[in-house]
């Protein structure tokens, strides 16, 4: 049953349709309250739009294109083989449509009322949305939720906003290739887009702040990863970029700093991708009373910002800037507003790096479980001593297991390796039913598959795999 009063026009109120937004309206239609999603853009937000989805539809071509180059290996002649960018782009977009398309049907079929315009706090319940023709309509809710996401960070480089440097944005359209990429940023966003402009053909060179590629991730897993990437593309890691400049050539010249020494990249276009921030500025979060702290939404435990009744999920209370984080704090939250009993797991929330070899990781790092103090012994097993991944031709990376050694509990998994990404869901799955690293080991795989791997490095971890010495 609504709660709708007559000086409200919704239930519920949710500024921004991306993967915690429009996720989270549609709960609360299916729990029976009226819903009113204000979107600025497209429904799907950078998630279905300019991330996520056609990031991974970008790789899936550019691992397509790059088996076929080396299809010689397993006896398949492949010739006159030849990259159309053009049919690419038309892929990702007609892949990035049909998603986008799917999630406005959705909304319609559930009720869900969809207003296109950008939205800014009045007070606390009224929001004005700033539609396209350049009217404003005011709504009122007795309750509003926060889903801005997120945006590109820019850090204070000279020359950061010339001419040929682009973003994650402007990199998914690949319609022309450069000849050459810097890549500024060796976190997830640089990683997967060098991967994939390598696999077409680029020369790319990143280069990263940190000591080591994708900072906060398992050491380990960081070092296997960097081996392969290294093949593909150039890496300066403790690198420091003071500035971006234009050559007498046309080309872009990106000077840094690396151990108290001077050395620069040129290339033909330079990709900023240090990271995203909030994007929380122009909600007028100030009128409603919401607090911040360096433009991230401050919330409880169950994303309630200080203010009774306003909500943030996703990218924009920066708790944990994923897609699938965003979705399930927008489902707990719709389940809260509607008076129910709503849990979320923030602890055990996979992480995934679709690169060549992919990543994917869930729980405590070692770097993690040691700072905790914790007890604990890790087991890894190999790729390479698996029958599906010799058969696949991806022998490169391991599983590693981290259990604490008092209760047998699971810590943490990490992959490098193939399908990665959907491994991990059996570790997530794990820990999540506080399953004990023996019930993983006994649990029967079938054979031959990849996922044998997790059943062999649990079993490692409580004394030796059958097939690994």
């Amino acid at each position: 049953m609504a709660m709708t009063e007559n000086t409200y026009d919704s239930d519920v109120i949710v500024i921004g349709g991306g993967p915690g937004g429009y996720v989270c309206a549609l709960k609360l239609a299916m729990l029976g309250r009226s819903v009113i999603l204000i979107e600025k853009d497209r429904v799907g937000g950078t998630c279905l739009n300019r991330g996520c989805i056609p990031t991974k539809a970008l790789l899936q071509s550019a691992e397509l294109f790059s088996q076929i180059k080396s299809a010689g290996e397993m006896g398949v002649t492949a010739e006159g083989v030849r990259l159309d960018a053009a049919q690419v782009n038309a892929r990702k977009q007609k892949v990035v449509d049909a998603l986008v398309q799917g999630v406005q049907g959705l909304l319609k079929a559930r009720k869900v009322q969809v207003v296109q315009g950008e939205a800014a706090f009045l007070s606390p319940d009224t929001v004005a949305a700033a539609l396209a023709d350049g009217a404003q309509k005011e709504l009122r809710a007795p309750a509003i939720v926060i889903a801005s996401g997120s945006r590109a960070a820019f850090p204070p480089i000279p020359g950061i906003d010339g001419k040929n440097v682009i973003t994650s944005n402007e990199a998914l359209e690949i319609d022309p290739l450069p000849e050459s990429l810097a890549v500024i940023g060796g976190g997830v966003i640089g990683m997967e887009i060098g991967t994939a402009y390598s696999d077409f053909g680029v020369n790319v060179t990143a280069l990263e702040a940190m000591p080591g590629l994708l900072p906060g991730m398992d050491g380990e897993v960081v070092r296997e990863f960097t081996k392969y990437a290294e093949k593909k593309m150039a890496i300066h890691t403790s690198a420091m970029v003071k500035e971006i400049a234009d050559t007498d050539g046309g080309l872009k010249k990106v000077i840094y700093e690396k151990d108290g020494q001077s050395g620069e990249i040129i290339a033909e276009k330079v990709l900023v991708a240090v990271g995203r921030a909030p994007a929380t500025e122009g909600l007028g979060l100030e009128l409603a009373g919401v607090k911040t702290e360096r433009g991230r939404v401050l919330v409880d435990g169950n994303f309630e910002t200080n203010v009774r009744g306003v909500y943030c999920i996703g990218d924009a209370n920066a708790v944990c800037m994923l897609a699938h984080a965003a979705s399930a704090q927008g489902i707990s939250v719709a389940e809260r507003i509607a008076g129910e009993e709503s849990l979320v797991a923030m602890n055990i929330v996979p992480g995934c790096v679709y690169t060549d070899p992919e990543i994917a990781s869930v729980g405590l790092t070692e770097e993690q479980a040691i700072e905790q103090g914790l007890e604990y012994r890790t087991a890894k097993f190999p790729f390479r001593a698996n029958g599906r991944s010799l058969v696949l031709g991806k022998t490169e990376g391991f599983v590693k297991i981290i259990g604490g050694t008092k209760y047998n509990e699971i810590l943490g998994a990490h992959i490098v390796g193939p399908l990665a990404t959907e491994l991990i869901a059996e570790c997530a799955l794990a820990m999540k039913l506080e399953v004990c690293v023996e019930e993983l080991a006994n649990t029967i795989h079938a054979h031959p598959t990849v996922s044998e791997s997790v059943m062999e490095a649990a079993e490692g971890w409580l004394g030796g795999s059958i097939h690994y010495l």
